[in-house]
């Protein structure tokens, strides 16, 4: 009697899961609403920045008796852009990441349309990682 009590427990426990997971599947199939309607200056603000607009550079340096490493960017579109940069550097003196925000220019507006990063690191020197994602702004 006892395992037949257990075996009736059992084929409940695993019912209740199976359609636990049928609901769930079943609520990740229905679409998503869509997003509200943007206007044409706000997605063109947010549109990515192809990758031929932007160029990079980094290196390290020193000045001063201390260590950088400089992320440059240079705006070669005539679109003023903002660019998130990360960056990582991995030294034999330790680790360090950092992360900034430029805003350049137009090319047309010369200086303006180059900006740097600069991090100060232990070490003039390592293996480092730079990342950046830009949209027009």
């Amino acid at each position: 009697m006892l395992r037949l009590l257990r075996l009736i427990a059992g084929a409940a426990f695993v019912a209740a899961v199976i359609s636990a997971a049928a609901a769930m599947f079943a609520s990740a199939q229905e679409p998503k609403p869509a997003p509200a309607a943007t206007t044409t200056t706000e997605s063109a603000k947010s549109a990515p920045v192809p990758d031929s607009c932007i160029a990079n550079e980094a290196n390290f340096k020193a000045e001063d008796k201390r260590a950088y490493f400089i992320v440059a960017l240079e705006n070669r579109c005539e679109q003023r852009v903002k660019c998130e940069v990360f960056a990582g550097v991995i030294s034999a003196r330790g680790n360090k990441r950092g992360r900034a925000t430029l805003v350049l220019a137009a090319k047309s507006d010369g200086a303006e349309a180059r900006k740097s990063y600069r991090m100060r690191v232990k070490v003039a020197g390592g293996m480092a990682q730079v990342d950046y994602d830009c949209k027009a702004y």
